[in-house]
């Protein structure tokens, strides 16, 4: 009988492969032999006998090893398209040389052109300095922008200190799911730790396939683990596949009794912290790498801005990445995709999602994040919240921000709508239109405090009609829970979406405590009891639905809906009379509008026309009967 090496993780009794085998304790009662370093001066013959479980330090060779035989570590063809690769090279990784650092640039430029120039294959070159630690591989992709390369087995070596250093590899990922994978080659072609990632975010649409429904699901919970410590190893020589397991791992479902928050938001900075170091933050486009390499590293470069903007949003931090200062990434196109309408077909089947809609989604994804960064630094950060304290400051603020939100709405392609079903496919649209409202939520959000932190202050007709407005607000975000069909449900949904419901859910319950009318008061309640109905309803078809439900109970949901709130008397001869009045001139005006006009929310004038134009920030129209969908009602001149 083969035996496999035991993989075994912290605070467990049993080797991962014992655990997929259903033991509760491992089969291998006795310790491994101890594992022995390889000589330093051994030879490149064991190279090609690649064994299960070897270390990459057992294939070091001379510390003095020559440019040359660094080409030799490669394992994979010359003629692979890795060879030409930055950020994929299989054998070395790259590391950014900064502006800032140890490195003077001027130094850098002169040691570049004296130093001997190697052609790598495509127009760029590799230069070789010489140093008191050895040689130093170092490339340059654009005039000013430098990347050192590190040969895995120097960082592997060092690891291995004292034989503590386990490392998996992708055969202890493949007994975990074996004998159920499937490829158009060969798995060993996958690093371990996106292949153990992928497996793990998979496993959720195994009852999608028609062989594997009829087959004992894998150990999900011991992939995870796998997938997590593979991804930690990679982590001391990062690669661009690196950046994209970790990605993959963040969007897995999260416990909404154990959140693990510290966990989510330093794993999150970390991964931002290795697109630094991999220079996902520059500018690529005219780097002497490969086109398709270019796309991959936009795409992953946006998909860390998506990550830190709806991480910042959900957990309430400040934005790592810096659009101002720190961020020179073009917006993506259609061309940074490796996949197109031409790949449809592979792809053709029951619950499948269009390749193209994906590729526009992610687009309008970026484009709403951006924007969602913004929002949470004019009016979330801990400056502005020290600074922005008036109601007319923040209206300053919110009102160019709801009108990017209004015309991405509006611009949004007709595919991405939720009314774009189509027969045996799930529709991944659900969560940009969640993370809009959540967005716009937190807007107004923002703006509800401020009026409730100067009550005394603020003119009571400005306070009816916001409130009128953000009611009207809060029975569109109800409608769209409402809207949301299995085929919706079904698809996937990015990590944020608990969260993202949670602040709607948390934006009622604002909106009913703060209630300034009994009648009010009765609307937002009944709201609040249709919008727990449609979560209960839909619960068991999303996870991040079940999330929703159990969060908003723990931070207060039965009190928001149920407390009983006191009304003073109202006065027939105030402004409340006049709030229909004042909606139909609302609703009515459309041209002539003079939008140098400002009124101050602190004024006791009546509210004229020109005060029109906050609908640019506060109303999302609710559906007419016929229509399904809903419309951000952009202000018209």
């Amino acid at each position: 009988m083969t035996k496999q090496k035991c993989v075994t993780l912290h605070g467990s009794s049993s080797c991962l492969t014992c655990q997929a085998a259903g033991l509760s304790a491992c089969t291998f009662l006795q310790p491994p032999p101890p594992k022995r370093r390889a000589p330093a001066g051994s030879t490149r013959e064991s190279t090609s006998k690649r064994i299960r479980g070897r270390r990459p330090s057992e294939e070091l060779s001379s510390a003095s090893a020559s440019d040359s035989m660094l080409d030799q570590d490669l394992d994979y063809p010359k003629e692979s398209i890795l060879t030409k690769t930055l950020g994929l090279e299989k054998s070395r990784f790259s590391e950014l040389i900064g502006p800032g650092g140890e490195h003077d640039f001027h130094l850098l430029h002169t040691a570049y052109g004296h130093s001997k120039l190697q052609a790598s294959g495509d127009g760029d070159y590799t230069t070789t300095s010489r140093g008191m630690l050895g040689p130093m591989a170092m490339r340059r992709v654009h005039k000013d922008v430098f990347f050192q390369m590190i040969p895995d087995a120097e960082v592997s070596q060092g690891l291995r200190t004292e034989d503590t250093w386990d490392e998996v590899d992708v055969e202890d990922v493949e007994s975990l799911v074996r004998p159920h994978e499937k490829y158009n080659r060969t798995y060993r072609e996958i690093t371990p730790h996106l292949l153990a990632a992928v497996y793990a975010l998979d496993v959720c649409w195994w009852a999608y396939d028609p062989d594997l429904l009829l087959q004992e699901k894998i150990n999900e919970a011991a992939l995870v683990r796998i997938a997590h410590q593979a991804v930690q190893d990679a982590m001391h020589r990062p690669r661009l596949n690196t950046i994209q397991a970790g990605l993959l791992l963040l969007q897995r479902h999260r416990n909404p009794l154990f959140m693990d928050n510290s966990w989510m938001w330093s794993f999150t900075s970390s991964l931002l912290g290795l697109g630094h170091h991999l220079g996902l933050h520059l500018d690529c486009s005219s780097w002497d790498i490969p086109d398709w390499e270019k796309g991959l590293r936009k795409r992953l470069a946006w998909a860390l801005f998506i990550q830190d903007s709806f991480s910042a949003l959900v957990l309430g931090r400040p934005c790592l990445i810096s659009e101002t200062s720190d961020w020179i990434v073009k917006p993506l196109q259609g061309t940074d995709f490796s996949e197109g309408a031409g790949d449809e077909e592979a792809s053709d089947q029951v619950g499948s999602v269009s390749i193209e809609n994906g590729k526009a989604l992610f687009i309008e994804l970026v484009s709403l994040s951006r924007i969602t960064a913004r929002m949470l630094r004019e009016l979330y950060s801990v400056r502005s919240l020290a600074e922005v304290l008036k109601p007319q400051d923040v209206l300053d603020v919110a009102k160019p921000l709801g009108t990017d939100l209004a015309r991405l709405l509006k611009s949004l392609p007709d595919v991405l709508s939720l009314e774009n079903i189509e027969p045996g496919r799930l529709c991944v649209n659900g969560f940009l239109h969640l993370a809009l409202h959540a967005t716009t939520a937190a807007l107004h959000r923002r703006l509800l405090w401020v009026i409730q932190d100067s009550r005394s202050e603020v003119d009571l007709q400005f306070v009816q009609f916001i409130r009128k407005m953000l009611r009207t607000r809060a029975h569109s975000l109800v409608q769209f829970i409402s809207c949301l069909r299995p085929e919706h449900m079904e698809a996937f949904w990015f990590f944020a979406a608990g969260g993202c419901a949670t602040i709607l859910g948390g934006f009622l319950g604002l909106l009913r405590t703060t209630s300034v009318t009994a009648e009010e008061s009765e609307d937002l309640q009944s709201l609040m009891k249709e919008f727990e109905w449609q979560l209960q309803m839909k619960a068991k078809t999303g996870d991040w639905v079940s999330y929703t439900l159990t969060r908003l109970r723990a931070l207060g949901w039965d009190e928001w809906k149920n407390s009983r709130l006191v009304f003073p008397e109202s006065d027939p001869n105030t402004s409340a009379g006049n709030t229909n009045e004042d909606t139909e001139q609302f609703n009515d005006i459309s041209i002539g509008i003079d939008e140098s006009i400002t009124i101050s929310p602190l004024s006791n004038q009546p509210l004229p026309a020109p005060f029109i134009d906050l609908d640019n920030i506060i109303l999302w129209n609710a559906p007419d009967s016929n229509r399904s969908a809903y419309e951000f009602m952009a202000f018209r001149t």
